[in-house]
């Protein structure tokens, strides 16, 4: 009876060609990132291993997309942990954009519900295993994400609406992301704030939980820092300690937005104006500064939410309809990865980090 020969894995390939597993990989599916002389040696390694790739293996190359699937979170929280008035409107809207978009494309987008990680990562296997979803939108990635392991594993394409804050390796391919970029959003309204006049510009935004120094670790650092740097360009005088004076952390919600409002006006009484991390924050600073006869303050929130439009106050528009279809360009192409010139010609990226726009009132 003849004995039935164990197949050679990529483990064994890596060792004979001296290389690791990843670029045993590379130099299947993605030949343009090794060196020739490195792919001829891995080449050579199969050849003699008479090893055969598994085809799941080469899923991220060669699959057509032509279906997608998304969480929708009607608890929507945002990045402090805390329900503001209009903590889902982003979601909700991207969910809509995304939707929007896969219509136009062909492409369909299959919504699903999870009450945790834990059932979100049973619902994703049940969706890719039964073939409902052949690309996966993940939102409000949080750092070590376990979703981003079992994806990995399962050789799905997908890739994550937010950047994966505190991640050692921000832009790995491996981890393929569109975001909108908030620091450009805080400095665009910084500047506004200061053609209108205003030098005295306050900032409220969220607290933050810095783990590894030195590296920006939240959405929260994120648009604080884009208030920072436009004001020491505009101001040389303005310092990091000016900052911490001007500048007040605190949770997502009207009231702590008017708290803030009331603790930078009993401190700074010349404040003229004030830059907020969201609309809701925005809104409960704009209530606080009215209450106190302050109306001379301008308030400038972010998300361009329906509580902006309905108050009146500027703010930031995140283009949802740029990161959906940003997003399935992500998805959709034949490699699941956007190119993009570069000095050596084209090259692939997974990651898009997209410019808001400023809607000024």
């Amino acid at each position: 009876m003849t004995q039935k020969r164990q197949a050679t894995s990529i483990t064994q390939v890596a060792a004979a060609a001296q290389v690791s597993i990843q670029t045993v990989s590379n130099a299947i599916n993605y030949p343009d990132r090794v060196k020739p002389e490195t792919r001829q040696r891995v080449l050579q390694a199969i050849q003699a291993l008479d090893y055969t790739p598994n085809l799941a293996a080469r899923r991220l190359r060669s699959i057509h997309t032509t279906s997608v699937a998304v969480r929708i979170d009607s608890n929507a929280v945002t990045e402090s942990g805390a329900r503001g008035l209009y903590a889902g409107f982003i979601q909700d809207e991207f969910v809509y954009q995304l939707t929007a978009a896969g219509e136009r494309r062909g492409v369909k987008v299959v919504a699903y519900t999870a009450e945790d990680s834990e059932q979100e990562i049973t619902q994703l296997k049940r969706l890719v295993n039964s073939r409902d979803a052949d690309g996966i939108v993940l939102t409000s990635t949080v750092e070590n994400d376990p979703r981003l392991d079992v994806l990995a594993s399962m050789r799905v394409p997908f890739l994550s609406f937010g950047r994966p804050w505190g991640a050692e390796n921000l832009y790995s391919p491996e981890h393929a992301w569109v975001d909108v970029d908030g620091g450009f959003g805080t400095a665009a309204a910084t500047r506004m704030l200061w053609a209108r006049g205003a030098r005295r510009i306050a900032f409220i935004g969220w607290v933050m939980h810095r783990t590894v120094p030195g590296r920006m670790q939240s959405t929260a650092e994120d648009r604080r820092v884009g208030w920072v740097k436009a004001l020491r360009e505009l101001n040389p005088a303005f310092t990091a300690m000016t900052a911490r004076k001007w500048e007040v952390l605190g949770e997502e919600s009207v009231a702590k937005g008017r708290e803030g409002a009331r603790r930078l006006l009993s401190q700074h009484p010349d404040v003229e104006a004030i830059v907020c991390a969201s609309d809701t924050l925005a809104l409960g600073a704009l209530l606080e500064t009215t209450s106190a006869a302050r109306s001379d303050v301008i308030i400038c929130g972010f998300d361009n939410s329906p509580v902006s439009k309905e108050f009146g106050f500027s703010s930031i528009d995140q283009n949802l309809d740029q990161v959906a279809d940003a997003a399935l360009d992500v998805l959709t192409s034949v490699t699941s990865r956007v190119r993009r010139p570069t000095d050596q010609g084209q090259a692939e990226v997974a990651h898009v980090l997209l410019q808001p726009q400023l809607i000024e009132r």
